[in-house]
């Protein structure tokens, strides 16, 4: 119910920034409305102790993240809604993993074809553990600082080079009772849908 909830208001939100982008005097670069979808490996911070993106290999785990948003609401402020599902690797096959987050964007820097951006996003989180570990599954706030750049390959389609970090302070439980701080790297393709498509 609450991932339902999260996803409806997400998408609402982003909408609700497309149809503020009408207005935008045509002296400043337009608001544009934009998808994502992109794999992602992720070191979930349970059952690995050394912790950090490149250890535990082993224990990764594999998934895809889509993501809508809207690059400009204010100067260079945007938001940014995703959704991601791991549901490969990890300690056990039945291990999964999911996060349905918000925020704020911000355009750092833009160099030809490269945009740097940085997002903090909040949300909820949600993991269910192996049945060797008792096979639950719970729900917990999480909140995601990100940085990423954007490779322009055309007008509308780019490449996305991602790299996050999570934290989970409320989670505790058996492989994780200092709370999780998972953190991961994706590569995706993000297509941009200008303001005149509406």
């Amino acid at each position: 119910m609450y991932k339902k909830i999260l996803l409806s208001v997400l998408m609402q939100v982003a909408f609700a920034g497309v149809l503020s982008a009408q207005s935008v005097p045509d002296a400043i670069t337009p608001s544009s409305f934009y998808v994502g979808v992109q794999p992602i490996a992720v070191n979930p911070d349970w059952g690995c102790g050394k912790g950090g993106t490149f250890s535990c290999w082993d224990r990764h785990m594999y998934g895809f993240e889509s993501y809508v948003g809207v690059n400009q609401i204010w100067k260079r402020m945007g938001i940014e809604g995703t959704v991601r599902m791991l549901n490969w690797g990890g300690v056990a096959s039945d291990m999964r993993e999911s996060n349905y987050i918000i925020g704020p964007t911000f355009r750092v820097l833009k160099r030809g074809s490269f945009a740097f951006s940085i997002n903090g996003q909040a949300g909820l989180a949600s993991i269910t553990l192996p049945k060797a570990y008792g096979g639950t599954s719970s729900h917990y706030f999480m909140y995601s600082p990100s940085g990423f750049v954007d490779e322009h390959v055309t007008r509308d389609l780019s490449i996305r080079y991602e790299y996050e970090s999570q934290f989970w302070p409320q989670f505790k439980g058996v492989l994780g009772t200092h709370g999780l701080t998972p953190s991961g790297f994706g590569v995706g393709v993000t297509y941009k849908l200008h303001p005149r498509g509406f």
